[in-house]
């Protein structure tokens, strides 16, 4: 569907960063985003420069240096990063060409990724990293809850 690890990458990162500004320490490293996230520290670097091009993250230079979010964690939408970042969807030829199948000018079986894309858009805009931060606060308190959220999703 276009979605790669990058975007998982990023949303862990950004998580991490998020929690760690509600706790009152409003920047970090690399070093220290990567540690427990088994996040290959070199990609990650990648990915930052992308979110700092979106406006999601900024980077703090100097000595004490290090990366803090951009914006308030209910402010930064997942459908952003995930847009910045990949392509969802971008192997269908009619969703890469504004909805023209190029196989077939009355395809019908493009409404089908079109109504599927729009879903996911929808909830992806709807979702913050606040949300994440919400649901992690959920199942820290609850590690049995995961499952039944798990449950809802399917």
């Amino acid at each position: 569907m276009g979605f790669t690890l990058k975007s998982s990458y990023a949303l862990r990162a950004l998580y991490k960063m998020a929690k760690s500004t509600r706790e009152g320490k409003d920047k970090l490293s690399l070093v220290e985003i990567v540690q427990g996230n088994e996040i290959p520290r070199d990609f990650l670097e990648k990915i930052f420069g992308e979110l700092r091009q979106a406006g999601i993250i900024k980077a703090v230079r100097g000595r004490y240096g290090g990366y803090c979010l951009a914006r308030p964690a209910n402010e930064i939408l997942l459908r952003d990063v995930i847009l910045k970042l990949d392509k969802p969807m971008n192997s269908y030829p009619c969703l890469q060409q504004n909805g023209k199948c190029l196989e077939d000018p009355n395809c019908t079986v493009k409404y089908v990724w079109f109504k599927l894309y729009n879903a996911m858009m929808r909830e992806l805009g709807s979702m913050t990293l606040e949300n994440l931060l919400e649901y992690g606060d959920k199942i820290a308190q609850n590690p049995l809850e995961s499952n039944e959220m798990k449950n809802n999703l399917e």
